[in-house]
Order: structure tokens, then C-alpha cells, then sequence
């Protein structure tokens, strides 16, 4: 899918990362603030090209903000690390708030929509992703949503039409200048994509449902900053018919209740070490599930590591430390591994950024005999200037997961280039091409595709 849309597999929850995530659209309305004032100042002649030229510039920084990109979902490897919000229109003045209206729509041929090994299907897609955020404009507190929907249809295969859709809220109150309250609540519906390690064979992609909310506290003493928090996913899937008859997906329902805490000493702004623990447990409707496993699980992950700015052109976060996972069913054994994630921006030039990334995680299956399986992203994506219209791009993802009490691995390789050229300062039109292969110890879910995109967006 193009980099407008959902993957298809069950996210892993933001809080899950970050116990206690910053308000996802705090920093945001800063930059847009930005962009708003030395427009306006600029003389009314040159004012679309101040803002195409600041609006790029500061989209640049708001794509590897930490404050504002949500935490790369580490159970895929398309489209990593996330895209962030872009600081694109002025937006919508009503009151106290300002509202972001935007829209995607995308051409894009796919040369495996099944992911198969053998017997490709190829098939021309078109989608269209329309989103609206809005954000509060208060001097204290904050208050951002957003809502969106991605809708794909295949020109010859109906079957795998989709229409997913997601909401967010979140807010920040200001108690005092040392203490903030977070809180968040997320709902999605989503697919599952083919390719997906736990993907069945139905006749249709299968749907999932996602509720997510949180809340937590965030606390100054002196150069000290203190999180404590915890967060609350639900997770369903939908039944959907095979050849044979219906495959029942509803033993893979379940609630995830994260609680961490983390402490990071500010005094120096070019190093701010931190320490964090987090506490996991993952609970299923339906234990055993249908293949006689009790997939309950309780996980823990402890980490240091540090947000850094080396220079102005090199900054980011990176961490590590140990997860460890336990299980309800006696066959299943503790998994113990190093934990590891990093998010590095590099200003390599003027017109050059380039941004590195590594996650490691323990992720769920339905894998019979194993509990799990450890994996480890790693990749990047150069952007190049190449006129003030003209952008290109070029982004690789590496991919290891490692199923553990199963002879199976699979590695992935997921790569792209592409360029957009802006007809205005909120109008541009894309082409990409993307290559994604799998190559796994069960070679019967071997595959390799191809994708070309030709995309039109727009944000007012």
C-alpha cells in the first residue's frame, strides 16, 4: 500500500513503546505556528513561496520529531518509521481551534496482491485517504483530534476492497509549569494484511478492530522529569469464509494493559540520559485457543538510553536493555532477549536529511507450537532537494523475525524511491515504486512484489 496507508497488521500499541507518550500533537501546532507567523510576515506577493519553502523546512523536523511521531509499529517493516504529520495548509480558524482538512487519492499497480510464492495475481488499485485533525490554539492545556479513512478498491479483484478507518483524541493538562496530565483514546478498523505472518487463507482480507486509551502523569524535581502511566489496548478480529467454510479468528481477541514508569535527567540539553521499566501482560478471550495453547502472557522490558543532539545536524533517541516474556501454557518457554530501538536524524546537507531507525520487540502469534517470535527492524530513508519543487526519496527496511520453539525465521526486505513534485505549496503529485521480499525457513511463504504508485495529495 502507498505511505498514506495502514499495513493492515495489528499495530503495536504507541504505549506499549512509551508507557507514557507525550501529547502526540503537542509539538505540531508549534511548527505550524511557525510557518503561520513568517508567512505573514513575508510580503503578500511572495507569501505562497515563503510558505512552500518554511512549511517543507519545518515538515523536515516534524517527521523525526520524537514529541510528535508516534513509536514505529514494530510488527512491519512498510512504510517504517511512520510518517508523521506534515506541516502543510494554514488550516481552518473556528474559535479557539484550527482545523487541518487533507486528502490523498493514489493509483498503484501490484504485481502479488496475495503475497504468494507461485500462481501471482497482479491487479491495478486505487485509493483515496481523506483526513481532518484539528487542534486547540490555548495557552495552557491542549486538546488535538483527527479522524480519517482509507479506502482501496482493486479493478479486478472486489474481493479485497477495503474501507478502514481511525479517530484519535488527546489531551494535555497543565497543572502547574513542573506537572502534566496526558490522556489519549484511539479507536481503528482495520484489515489484516496478506503478508502478515499470522495472515489465514480467507476469501477475504480479514477485518480487526483496535481501542487503545491512556494516561499518565508527567513530573519536574529540579533537572529531573518523571513519567508514570499506563495504557489499555483491546484487539478483535473478524470471522471470514474460506473455501472449505468459515475461519473462526475470534481466539485471537484480546487485552493488552501496559503500566511503565521512566525517569530523564534534562539538565544538559545535548544529552538527556533517561531509565524506564515496563510492565506487559496480554490477555486472550478464549484460553486455550483453538489449537489447545494458552497464549496469557506477562512481559517486562527495562531500558536506559538517551535523547542526544551531537550538533544541530545530528540528534535523535536511542535505548536498550532486556525484555522478558512469560507464559501461562507449561509448553511454552520464558523468552528472554536484548531489547533495542533507536530513531536517529541526520541534516547531511542543505537540501540532504537522512533518518536511521532499529526497534526490537516481542510480538504475538497463532503459530502452532510457538509463543511468540522476536523482531528485530532496522532501515532508513535518505531525502534529497532537488528543486524547491521537486523532492526525491529513497528508504530500505530489514526485517528478522525469529519464532521462537519453531524451525521457522523469515527475513524481509522492503525498499522504495520515489519524488514529489509540488504544483503548489499545498498541492503535489507522486510517483514511487516499492519492492518487498520474504524469504523464510518455511519457503512455502516465500513471495516477492512489486508496486508502482502514482498519488495526487492535498492539505488546506
Amino acid at each position: 500500500m502507498p505511505s498514506f496507508a495502514h499495513t493492515g497488521r495489528p499495530p503495536v500499541v504507541p504505549a506499549a513503546a512509551a508507557p507514557v507518550p507525550d501529547f502526540v500533537g503537542s509539538n505540531l501546532p508549534v511548527y505550524m505556528e511557525i510557518d503561520s507567523l513568517i508567512t505573514a510576515a513575508a510580503p503578500a506577493d511572495q507569501r505562497d513561496a515563503v510558505h512552500k519553502a518554511i512549511s517543507r523546512e519545518l515538515s523536515s523536523f516534524v517527521e523525526t520529531d520524537v514529541r510528535i511521531m508516534p513509536p514505529l509499529p514494530t510488527d512491519t517493516i512498510g512504510n517504517a518509521p511512520r510518517q508523521a504529520p506534515e506541516v502543510g495548509g494554514p488550516g481552518y480558524k473556528l474559535g479557539s481551534f484550527t482545523v487541518y482538512p487533507e486528502v490523498q487519492a493514489g493509483l498503484f499497480y501490484d504485481s502479488n496482491i496475495y503475497d504468494t510464492r507461485s500462481s501471482t495475481v497482479a491487479d491495478k488499485v486505487g485509493s483515496i485517504s481523506p483526513r481532518i485533525a484539528i487542534k486547540s490554539n490555548w495557552n495552557r492545556n491542549a486538546l488535538y483530534a483527527e479522524a480519517g479513512t482509507d479506502l482501496t478498491g482493486y479493478l479486478t479483484k472486489g474481493s479485497e476492497n477495503t474501507a478502514d478507518w481511525h479517530t484519535l483524541v488527546e489531551g494535555r493538562i497543565d497543572v502547574d509549569r513542573n506537572t502534566r496530565i496526558l490522556l489519549g483514546a484511539s479507536a481503528l478498523m482495520e484489515h489484516e494484511d496478506r503478508a502478515s505472518p499470522d495472515a489465514v487463507e480467507g476469501l477475504t482480507p480479514p477485518p480487526y478492530w483496535e481501542q487503545n486509551g491512556y494516561a499518565g502523569v508527567v513530573h519536574r524535581f529540579g533537572n529531573f522529569s518523571v513519567r508514570a502511566g499506563g495504557a489499555v489496548e483491546r484487539i478483535t478480529f473478524g470471522n471470514v469464509e474460506a473455501t472449505h467454510g468459515p475461519i473462526n479468528n475470534h481466539d485471537r481477541d484480546r487485552n493488552r494493559y501496559t503500566f511503565g514508569v521512566s525517569v530523564r535527567d534534562d539538565a544538559q540539553s545535548g544529552l538527556r540520559p533517561f531509565a524506564e521499566f515496563l510492565e506487559d501482560l496480554r490477555r486472550y478471550d478464549h484460553s486455550p485457543d483453538d489449537f489447545g495453547y494458552k497464549r496469557n502472557s506477562d512481559g517486562y522490558r527495562a531500558s536506559i538510553g538517551a535523547l542526544f543532539r551531537i550538533s544541530p545536524a545530528l540528534s535523535g533517541e536511542a535505548s536498550a536493555g532486556v525484555m522478558v516474556r512469560y507464559y501461562a501454557d507449561p509448553e511454552f518457554k520464558t523468552i528472554t532477549t536484548p531489547a533495542a530501538d533507536a530513531n536517529i536524524r541526520w541534516q547531511a546537507a542543505q537540501n540532504t536529511a537522512a533518518v536511521l531507525f532499529l526497534d526490537r520487540s516481542i510480538e504475538e502469534t497463532t503459530l502452532s507450537g510457538s509463543p511468540a517470535y522476536i523482531y528485530t527492524v532496522t532501515g532508513g530513508r535518505v531525502e534529497q532537494t532537488l528543486r524547491p519543487d521537486l523532492t526525491g526519496f529513497v528508504r530500505a527496511a530489514f526485517a528478522c523475525s525469529e519464532f521462537q520453539q519453531s524451525s521457522r525465521w523469515d527475513n524481509e526486505a522492503d525498499m522504495s524511491v520515489g519524488v514529489r513534485y509540488y504544483l503548489t505549496s499545498l498541492v503535489y503529485v507522486g510517483v514511487d515504486y516499492r519492492y518487498t521480499q520474504r524469504v523464510s525457513g518455511d519457503s512455502s511463504v516465500n513471495f516477492s512484489r512489486h508496486q508502482a504508485y502514482l498519488m495526487l495529495g492535498a492539505a488546506f
